[in-house]
């Protein structure tokens, strides 16, 4: 029976022919100098010596679990662990990424000060193929709108995680920051703890789900959803096609052209919206200023 006073943490690892990593970040959850968690790894269609691993930490650690299915992919396998999880809080952590050892303690302390927080989040370092804290824009609803505010690791009421719906299974790419969206327009006090508590790994093999992602081209793909998804906060925020098509038709025809005015992901949105030769024909109204 969990303790009133030191409430279940969950810890969800979705993990995926994790071999080389795996270790290093169970030890990392092992080692938190907070007690009360439960951890459950997803394995998720592991083809490499990671089901051998688990096993043995399973055998050895009463509060690890494994669960073992066919590949699904990030999205779904974090879903999969919430739903066996039993914690009033959540933890998603991937299982090349560690978690300094007060994470948790410091996560709860802040949940103990203030109940009616949603989500507790803390500085990002990065390790192995970059150092460094990750700079990350301060967080508000419209800079959230235009690119992520935090990382997919923060501790999170599970009731709230619950009820927006999880995690959207159709995204491969972007998954964390379109639950943010979603979390922080309907539960928007989100508390960030001023210290590197949570180690993000860049890889030297640069074989990560997003080094592969955005090299396979998908994050475009998944911002243009993503966008058309959540298109009335977008609009409350300024930020829909009329005003966005405006601010890009300001800009004359040979300044676009040399600052790639906009990111890739908002002229594709652009791009939908007019025939190639209307949208042509556009740009060379706007440079000849008729």
């Amino acid at each position: 029976m969990a303790n009133i006073s030191s409430p279940l943490v969950s810890i969800i690892i979705p993990c995926y022919n994790g071999e080389l990593t795996i270790v290093e970040t169970l030890e990392s959850v092992i080692g938190q100098t907070y007690n009360n968690i439960e951890v459950l790894v997803i394995n998720d269609g592991s083809t490499d010596a990671t089901i051998d691993i688990l096993e043995g930490y399973k055998n050895n650690y009463e509060h690890i679990s494994v669960f073992n299915q066919l590949n699904k992919g990030l999205p779904a396998s974090r879903n999969a662990g919430f739903r066996l999880s039993k914690g009033k809080y959540v933890v998603f952590l991937d299982a090349d990424d560690l978690l300094d050892e007060s994470f948790v303690k410091a996560c709860i302390s802040e949940f103990y000060k203030d109940e009616s927080l949603s989500v507790v989040y803390t500085q990002t370092q990065f390790f192995e193929r970059e150092t460094g804290i990750f700079k990350l824009p301060e967080l508000s609803m419209k800079k959230l709108l235009v690119g992520n505010c935090l990382t997919a690791t923060a501790m999170i009421k599970s009731s709230l995680f619950k009820d927006v719906g999880m995690y959207d299974e159709r995204l491969n790419y972007a998954e964390d920051w379109e639950i943010w969206i979603r979390l922080f327009s309907k539960y928007p006090n989100f508390f960030k703890i001023e210290r590197p508590l949570f180690l993000y790994r860049r890889r030297n093999s640069r074989d990560s789900m997003t080094d592969l992602n955005k090299v396979n081209k998908m994050e475009e793909e998944a911002k243009i959803y993503i966008y058309n998804k959540h298109y009335n906060l977008y609009k409350l925020q300024g930020m829909g096609l009329e005003p966005l098509i405006n601010a890009y038709l300001e800009i004359p025809y040979y300044e676009r052209i040399r600052m790639k005015y906009y990111n890739e992901w908002y002229r594709k949105i652009l791009y939908k919206f007019f025939r190639p030769k209307k949208y042509k024909d556009i740009y060379k109204t706007d440079y000849k200023g008729n």
